[in-house]
């Protein structure tokens, strides 16, 4: 079956943006890192303000300088996504996700960038990644919902999502959302059950 478009349950799904945080630092050696996270930090202003294109020079200084911040990488894809960079925003969000193993919001990223292009299969793998890393993260849940609804997909490993986001989410759309969601996996697993015990 072909998967339904969903022009409202993207509401409230939302880019994360990583703060940077620069790092104490004192010896002369440091001088790059303290660089790196000042521009990281002008890049994150720039990319919360709207100025993706000035934010997307700032935060390729920043990682050329210093490869290893996660955070700087995270907000380069989302600025790279926002003026339709798509390759090189899926490169940085990569490069997020290596850098900083237990970050869930690099794949969450990932998984909002294949939604918008319609790759459903790729959106709902990449929140599902990031639900490894961190399973109760609202915004990869609400992802993986959506995505799960849009490709009418029923699984054990789903229902555990929308519960999970019934037991988290606060917002009365996204809830009703989950449930909705819980409603019809529920009732495919029953009907797959019961399939299974007929007699063919």
């Amino acid at each position: 079956m072909k998967a339904r478009a969903l022009p409202l349950l993207t509401v409230g799904l939302l880019l994360h943006a990583c703060a940077a945080r620069p790092q104490a630092a004192s010896a002369p050696r440091d001088e790059p890192l303290r660089e790196a996270a000042s521009l990281a930090t002008e890049a994150d202003r720039s990319m919360r303000a709207g100025r993706h294109d000035q934010a997307i020079e700032l935060g390729r200084r920043a990682v050329a300088l210093q490869p290893s911040l996660g955070a700087a990488w995270n907000n380069l894809g989302i600025s790279l996504m926002e003026t339709g960079q798509n390759m090189d925003a899926v490169q940085a969000f990569q490069r997020a996700a290596d850098v900083s193993p237990a970050d869930p919001k690099p794949y969450e990223n990932l998984g909002l960038l294949y939604m918008r292009v319609g790759w459903g299969e790729d959106a709902l793998r990449y929140y599902q990644l990031s639900l490894e890393r961190d399973p109760n993260w609202l915004p990869s849940l609400r992802g993986a919902a959506a995505s799960a609804k849009a490709l009418l997909r029923s699984s054990e490993a789903g229902l555990d999502i929308v519960k999970r986001g019934l037991l988290i989410e606060q917002d009365s759309q996204w809830r009703r959302v989950f449930e909705s969601e819980r409603l019809r996996i529920t009732g495919e697993l029953t009907e797959r059950t019961r399939a299974l015990r007929s007699p063919s």
